[in-house]
Order: structure tokens, then C-alpha cells, then sequence
């Protein structure tokens, strides 16, 4: 729920050059906005101590997230307040609050919690020890679940076809015409559905495909298997599409929660990777512990 007076930051002048509005500026350097925001993500007794950016700092540090500059050098209020604006040091904060809102949609817990309903975890190997080692179990558990059902499902299908009684009942003549693999391909509804599973956060979801056979594990009548490109080598038509099948599911389901460009998930870039995590844990932490159902 944004304010409409923050929904556009940037303007541009006369040279091209993209710059934000003053308000927002006002914001950032008075530290009112910070506050906004991590009043959001903690609890209401917490929030209320939020005035400035100290608090804020303080806030996060208590929940085990540090504003720390490249160098790990920590970022001081100085630098927030600051004019002109030290854009550096307001990034890292940022980076910082998205990793707090992260942490509060999802934990290891829940993540466990969750895999446990449909697939068995090995607590020696397993386990996983971080957030984003949480995010991948989750997800290639769900991708391996879904692999099992629709092979489960051909193997059905192609049992039926091969059936005796089955083969009397199809005489129409244009399936003589048609090679038997085939036929028996299209009858089946066997498409080869590459199921991924992730290694890396970022370079192995950049498709769209795991995010999307999560989805409809949990939502099979928002996101149906048959609309997501499930390709062992998809081409970049095909993640833009999944990209975009991806968005649309979370502007109407997931308040409007898309805030990349199609572009940054396709190419995920290092610098992006809190963003898309901060991106994920909406998805992961949308969806509902009982399957079929997403959270309002």
C-alpha cells in the first residue's frame, strides 16, 4: 500500500539525467520513512520506538541484521542524514529492511514445517542453515513432488492406452494417417515437462519455471501446469513469458508485489540478489501451509 505521493520518486531534467523528487529526499534524510517502513515489519511495541534512523538501526541489529558499507564498515546515522544525499549508505539500509521483511514472511521453521506435509527430509543432510538455503529446499522439494505426480499421471495415461479395450474404441480414420508414438503421445497429453531444481538463488530461477510449478503446487487453479513453459533449455522468449505469466499472478493475487523489471529476474544480476530474495520471500511466504490455497 504505497502513498500515492511515493509511487513516482524520479523526475527527469532538461539533460535526461533521472534525479528524485525532493520530497522523497526529505524522507530519506529525516529518516521518517525508514521508520514507516520498519514499523511495518516489527511488532507494535517495537514500532513505536521508531523515530529516526538510530532507532531503526538499533531496531535491526536486535533481529541480527547489520547496515554495513561494502567495506564492512558500519553505516552511522551521519551518513543517513547527510546532505547532499549519500545514496551508498541509504542503499545499504534499504537492503537491510528488505532483508528484515524477508526474514518476517518466512523462516527456516516454516520452511521445514511446510516440506514436511508432502516430502520426507534427511535431518543430517538436509537441514537447511540459512534463509536462501531454505528458499531452494522449498523450492526444489515442490519442483521433485511435481516431477513424481505427472510421471505418475503419464504412466496412468499410457496404461489406459495400452489396455485392450482402449485400442477397439478410437477407429476414426485420420489416426491411421498419424505415426502410433505420436498418437499415442497426443493422447496421452505427455509434454516433456523439464521440472528444474535449484543450485544458485539467482541464475537458476531467472526463468521463471521453478517460482511458477510452486505456485501451481499450491494454487493449481490461479496458475494451471499446462500455461507455465516448462522447458530443459527455455529460450529467453520462453522465460519472458514465464516472467510475465509470474507478474501478473503477483499484481492480482499478492498486492501488486512486482516491484522488478521482467528484465532484472531474467538476468539477476549480483547486485539485485536482496531485492529478488525480498521478491521470493512474498511468494514463499504468500502461500499457505494447507495446499490450495493462498493467503488474502
Amino acid at each position: 500500500h504505497i502513498p500515492s505521493d511515493l509511487r513516482d520518486p524520479f523526475y527527469t531534467d532538461q539533460y535526461e539525467q533521472e534525479h528524485i523528487k525532493p520530497p522523497i529526499i526529505y524522507l530519506l534524510l529525516s529518516g521518517e520513512l525508514y521508520s514507516r517502513v520498519c514499523g511495518l515489519i516489527l511488532p507494535a511495541e517495537e514500532a513505536a520506538s521508531l523515530q529516526n534512523h538510530q532507532s531503526v538501526i538499533q531496531a535491526l541489529s536486535r533481529k541480527g541484521i547489520y547496515v554495513l558499507e561494502t567495506n564492512n564498515t558500519p553505516v552511522s546515522d551521519l551518513d543517513l542524514s547527510s546532505s547532499p544525499i549519500k545514496m551508498s549508505a541509504h542503499i545499504h539500509l534499504i537492503d537491510a529492511l528488505m532483508m528484515a521483511y524477508t526474514a518476517e514472511m518466512i523462516s527456516i521453521e516454516k520452511v521445514v514445517s511446510c516440506v514436511k506435509r508432502f516430502s520426507n527430509i534427511s535431518a543430517s543432510k538436509e537441514l537447511p542453515f540459512d534463509l536462501e538455503d531454505a528458499m531452494i529446499l522449498w523450492i526444489n522439494k515442490i519442483n521433485i513432488k511435481m516431477r513424481e505426480l505427472t510421471e505418475k499421471e503419464c504412466k496412468m495415461k499410457q496404461h489406459f492406452l495400452d489396455s485392450p479395450g482402449h485400442h477397439k474404441s478410437p477407429s476414426k480414420w485420420y489416426w491411421k494417417l498419424v505415426p502410433v508414438r505420436y498418437r499415442r503421445d497426443h493422447l496421452s497429453g505427455r509434454t516433456l515437462q523439464h521440472f528444474p531444481l535449484l543450485e544458485d538463488i539467482l541464475k537458476d530461477v531467472s526463468d521463471g519455471a521453478a517460482l511458477l510449478a510452486l505456485i501451481h503446487f499450491y494454487c493449481p487453479d490461479l496458475i494451471r501446469l499446462e500455461d507455465i513453459c516448462l522447458k530443459e533449455v527455455p529460450s529467453i522468449a520462453d522465460s519472458m513469458y514465464n516472467i510475465q505469466l509470474l507478474k501478473e499472478f503477483a499484481n492480482e493475487y499478492l498486492n501488486k508485489c512486482f516491484y522488478l523489471n521482467p528484465e532484472d529476474l531474467l538476468y539477476s544480476p549480483p547486485v539485485l540478489k536482496v531485492n529478488i530474495k525480498s521478491f521470493f520471500g512474498v511468494i514463499l511466504g504468500g502461500t499457505d501451509t494447507d495446499v490450495g490455497t493462498v493467503e488474502s
